[in-house]
């Protein structure tokens, strides 16, 4: 990434910040102790402690901008600001985070914000503001807070992802902002009504001949007894349709490498073609649903559940949806997870997803302690997943203050609501409750996790006269997640993740132009030939603009 300074917007900015600097934006620079948990005293003659558990004798403060409070949850008298989370933190480092302002709309509070250089010490933004607070040079170089200051469970977590995730914050060898993360293999998924293949005598398909065969044969055989057995449901994006897509090697809007090592749009690629012109014939065969554009999610997933449909894409979360209600109307229906079609070369393909989760928490430049932030960060991420004894010791010495839901999933009451995980995280959770069950021994893994442990072995000992929800959580948990990490799996990590300046001008435009022509194509009205016009237009309108700013 490329800093464009702005020189004339940064001077006014900069000016301006500094004409307000002795005020501090809320924020008390402390001094900082030597009274930490972990390795030596990293202080500096600044004062400056660098410990990741280092104690401040003097309360140090930041302000945050925050989205809107939505938690309903916290004991009476807690508050967004004081509360478990909240005096965990402040009881191990004595750092405090106060409520600069709240918003439903970050981007638009956050730029006007910019023009009147009143910013909060910490922000939680996406790449785009990002971007902007970066090139107007308003945010805190964090490499030397992350080395010095990040904990071992932070690092441990970041250092998953290898360098994929640290680039997308790091510029010019800077690493300006701390990622949120989206974990891996949340990639689409066959689900398949495994009672409906014993029924028909057939097998789990494994190539796409064989998922098309097998859709074939459950509408002739009408195997749901209702006269209306039907194909595969689909959403109006038909990416839902992406494991498809992957064996013909197309992976549409996706930003890819080639062979020259230079990025390519994978909805511009002459695979798509392929692709696209059987999924249009499976179409007019009626092996995908005829109405799929017109139906909503409540009529798609009525299909699921009243058992008119058996063969559906969804990531491994399944069992979070109202699909899980199938069991319902259907006691018998038992879905499998199969990641199918696999290519010739016996490979289940994916592009890896943007690493980066819901935002970035980046640091006002002036704010005097950035390793605060870094600290709130360690000691909120031991407590949310319960990292370290100290952590779980804490909740357990104040059950009257937890919140109704503990789980790390509800870190809004939190200091900063920053989510982080490994990015094999589903491998690990699902390997854990299978641990936990053979050893009969739910206390050696985390909290979090008993519930789908507990599921798990419901479900083992009834069946599906568990109730939905434990359902749910079964097929999502174990089905899911076990399928989600097949060792056919191949990740092709994806070539760009980000926003250039021609795409926030002409993105919306092209983004709809391709809708357009995949959906009318797949339903067969347009020609196959519409697709090479359709590469033209996007090439002349601005996609060769994007991918010069990509690749230059």
């Amino acid at each position: 990434m490329k800093k464009k300074w702005k020189l004339a917007l940064v001077l006014s900015i900069c000016l301006s910040m500094l004409a307000v600097s002795g005020c501090g934006g809320g924020s008390n620079s402390g001094n900082a102790s030597g009274g930490g948990t972990s390795g030596g005293n990293a202080s500096t003659d600044s004062g400056v402690n660098y410990e990741p558990y280092g104690k401040y004798d003097e309360t140090v403060e930041f302000t945050i901008g925050r989205h809107t409070n939505h938690v309903n949850n916290l004991p009476e008298g807690d508050t967004i600001e004081n509360n478990l989370a909240t005096r965990y933190v402040e009881s191990r480092v004595n750092v405090r985070a106060k409520v600069a302002w709240e918003t439903d709309d970050m981007k638009q509070k956050l730029s006007l914000s910019m023009t009147t250089s009143d910013l909060p010490d910490v922000m939680l933004v996406d790449r785009e503001l990002f971007n902007q607070l970066v090139d107007n040079d308003l945010i805190a170089d964090m490499t030397e807070v992350y080395e010095k200051t990040a904990s071992s469970g932070v690092k441990e977590f970041y250092s998953s992802y290898g360098d994929l995730l640290l680039d997308q914050v790091t510029v010019d060898g800077k690493i300006m902002g701390l990622p949120m993360t989206n974990i891996g293999n949340q990639h689409q998924l066959l689900w398949v009504r495994k009672d409906w293949v014993d029924k028909v005598g057939a097998e789990l398909p494994k190539t796409l001949d064989d998922v098309w065969n097998l859709a074939r044969t459950f509408i002739e055989k009408d195997v749901s007894g209702t006269g209306e057995t039907g194909g595969f449901v689909m959403d109006q994006n038909a990416m839902n349709f992406s494991p498809v897509f992957a064996v013909y090697n197309a992976f549409p809007t996706q930003w890819i490498t080639n062979a020259e090592g230079k990025v390519v749009y994978g909805s511009v690629q002459p695979e798509m073609k392929e692709a696209l012109q059987d999924l249009s014939d499976r179409y007019k065969e009626g092996l995908i649903d005829k109405q799929f554009v017109i139906r909503s999610n409540e009529e798609k997933e009525a299909l699921v559940i009243d058992g008119k449909v058996g063969m559906l894409f969804n990531p491994w979360w399944i069992g979070y949806t109202n699909y899980k209600d199938s069991i319902k109307q259907t006691p018998e229906a038992e879905w499998v997870a199969v990641s199918a079609p696999v290519d010739d070369n016996g490979k289940f393909k994916t592009i890896r997803q943007d690493p980066v989760g819901g935002g970035i928490v980046v640091v006002k430049k002036s704010y005097p302690h950035p390793e605060a932030i870094m600290k709130s960060i360690n000691l909120t991420t031991d407590f949310l997943y319960s990292l370290t004894d100290d952590a779980v010791n804490y909740k357990k010495e104040h059950p009257d203050e937890l919140l109704t839901d503990n789980s790390r999933w509800n870190n809004d009451p939190t200091q900063i609501p920053m989510q982080v995980d490994y990015n094999d995280v589903l491998k690990r959770y699902y390997e854990d409750i299978i641990k936990a069950d053979e050893a009969g021994d739910e206390s050696i893994i985390q909290a979090d996790r008993i519930v789908s442990l507990r599921a798990y072995q419901e479900f083992k000992e009834k069946g599906n006269d568990v109730d939905v929800n434990t359902y749910g959580e079964y097929i999502s948990r174990i089905e899911g997640q076990r399928e989600a990490n097949n060792p056919n799996l191949e990740v092709i990590l994806g070539g760009f993740y980000g926003t250039t300046e021609t795409m926030k001008l002409k993105w919306a435009n092209l983004e709809k132009m391709e809708e357009e022509t995949i959906l009318k194509i797949i339903m067969g009205e347009a020609p196959i030939s519409e697709f090479d016009k359709f590469v033209e237009t996007w090439h002349r309108t601005g996609g060769d603009e994007i991918l010069a700013e990509i690749n230059g």
